[in-house]
């Protein structure tokens, strides 16, 4: 079979129909979903881009292929999904829509025979998927993998008409206002004088303006956004992943115009999630809270019945189950470093429910670790992780994720802690992680950085000078 393999960036699982999103967001996702297998219980390794495909590459933690940070590329010695379909004779094609997905930042080139690299901030889902397309109808009878990486859902939410309406139509305050003047669709001036504004919005305004405006001030609610604000903001994230479901329509039509989608197995899913105010964090994914990192897993498998796992799974499960459904061996060198494990025994035994007892994540830069499992939830922070350090620090956090699935009663704090498996879980975090706790900002790498990338960079909030 070909395999069409689509990432979603930030894309949090329950903004989806299929997933149980009251918003029609997702139609031909979830069209997709109802005749695919639907993991709905799905954690991502790590909070953020790179890391989190490198993983989904190699099947391995982020801990284990070392890279924690957008900056630095997979080293040698690990082994990816691309190469191994090479070597069996695919033809391989890769359309990245992120600028720090490029092969020199990432080192997940290799393999493939085209990696079309995003050369602006974020290239649009209808950019991607036409070039996808492109390369498609040229090798329509080629064993091929495409990768196919869209970027829509990230901020700054931007979604072109008529989805930037799709969802608040009439709502003309404070966000729409700091949207309009942050994604550079009206100027400062047109806005400062409006009735109403307070002086932090309207400096704020200003400050964008005059170019000292830090996206980190939009991820802590600096900028005076209200209740009604934050829903009006989440309108424009939906708006972009309505958006972005069209062109992946757009695409799973054209592809069965070819005839390709009786021969094509296709995985949806995402690199992580992102916080829309949970937690006060707002627009942005840091954090290993349960938004920054449930995500969809969607596998389509052609004349194979539609059904909906619940199990706890990861996005690195996902090159040990292409290998499984495909029949690809790997030799024992290779398949020693997996870390993640194939699905298809939860779909094909009856007698097995679960394949993670308990699945490890970590936080971009190695700022913190956690161990879930179906019940409880533990997160430890990296030794002399401050504020100092990143815009977010974990504490010592426990949850009964049960009970408590918005994560709002630390059990550390509470020292509600009795009858509860704390002490297992910690200790599993620790031997697991052994001696990883360090923590990785790759300093070297960002100086090194040339200038237009670091302002891509910063623009997404990623960096602050």
């Amino acid at each position: 079979m070909n395999i069409l393999l689509i990432t979603a960036d930030t894309l949090r699982a329950d903004h989806l129909g299929c997933y149980g999103y009251h918003r029609q967001t997702s139609p031909n996702i979830d069209a997709l979903a109802s005749k695919s297998i639907q993991f709905m219980n799905v954690s991502s390794v790590i909070n953020n881009t790179n890391p989190s495909h490198i993983s989904m590459f190699t099947a391995e933690y982020p801990k284990d292929h070392g890279v924690y940070t957008l900056v630095t590329p997979l080293g040698k010695g690990h082994v990816t999904l691309a190469e191994i379909l090479k070597d069996r004779k695919y033809q391989t094609a890769a359309f990245v829509s992120a600028n720090h997905l490029s092969n020199a930042m990432s080192g997940l080139g290799r393999g493939f025979d085209v990696y079309r690299e995003a050369h602006k901030m974020k290239v649009p889902a209808d950019e991607t998927i036409e070039n996808a397309l492109d390369w498609i109808r040229e090798n329509p009878s080629k064993k091929f993998f495409v990768w196919i990486h869209l970027f829509d859902p990230h901020m700054p939410y931007d979604p072109p008409f008529p989805y930037n309406k799709a969802f608040d139509r009439d709502y003309t305050g404070w966000g729409k206002i700091f949207f309009d003047v942050y994604t550079m669709k009206a100027p400062a001036d047109q806005y400062i004088k409006t009735p109403g504004l307070t002086n932090l919005q309207a400096e704020t305004l200003k400050r964008i303006s005059d170019g000292r405006f830090s996206s980190q001030d939009i991820i802590r609610n600096k900028v005076g956004f209200s209740d009604r604000d934050v829903e009006y903001v989440k309108s424009l994230y939906d708006g972009e992943i309505k958006f972005m479901d069209y062109y992946i329509g757009f695409l799973l039509n054209e592809m069965q115009k070819l005839g390709l989608d009786r021969n094509t197995l296709i995985i949806f899913t995402a690199d992580h999630g992102e916080s829309l105010g949970e937690h006060g964090i707002y627009f942005d994914h840091i954090g290993i809270y349960e938004p920054s990192i449930k995500v969809p897993l969607i596998i389509y498998i052609p004349q194979s019945p539609a059904k909906k796992n619940n199990s706890m799974v990861s996005n690195m499960d996902i090159l040990p189950t292409l290998l499984y459904i495909l029949n690809i061996s790997v030799s024992s060198k290779i398949r020693q470093h997996f870390d993640g494990i194939s699905l298809m025994p939860l779909l094909q035994d009856g007698t097995v429910n679960v394949i993670h007892k308990e699945l490890f994540i970590e936080h971009a830069n190695n700022l913190a670790k956690l161990v879930k499992n179906k019940d409880y939830k533990y997160i430890r922070p990296a030794d002399g992780a401050t504020d100092s350090t990143d815009s977010f620090v974990h504490k010592d956090e426990f949850y009964d994720i049960r009970d408590d699935p918005g994560e709002l009663n630390n059990l550390r704090e509470t020292k509600s802690l009795e009858n509860t498996p704390y002490e297992e879980m910690k200790k599993s975090l620790l031997d697991w992680a052994g001696d990883t706790w360090m923590i990785t900002k790759d300093e070297k790498a960002f100086e090194q950085l040339k200038r237009e990338q670091r302002e891509k960079l910063k623009a997404l909030g990623y960096i602050n000078n």
